[in-house]
């Protein structure tokens, strides 16, 4: 399996996540997620614990407000991940 380089800066664009199809389609394009990437908040913290480099999320408040309490799960998920995993950063801007 294809494992991220420490190195490695990731983007988010929260723009882009305002449905959580365009959110999970965002985040296995920019994350470079294998396409077996199941698209569910799972499959998320599964990859997200194989994998490292620090991933950033801008402009959070549109996918916040888009997505409601769906988009705080998917942020639990990534600072879950990042606290669990050392390879790995989040954070928001």
């Amino acid at each position: 399996m294809k494992k991220y380089s420490l190195e490695k800066i990731y983007v988010l664009d929260g723009r882009a996540m305002q449905t959580r199809e365009s959110a999970y389609s965002h985040m296995a394009a920019v994350l470079n997620f294998p396409d077996y990437f199941g698209r569910n908040l799972d499959a998320l913290d599964d990859l997200l614990n194989e994998y490292g480099g620090s991933i950033t999320l801008k402009n959070a408040g549109i996918m916040l407000n888009a997505l409601g309490a769906y988009g705080c799960k998917l942020l639990e998920v990534f600072y879950d991940a990042a606290n669990k995993c050392e390879r790995l950063s989040f954070k928001v801007k």
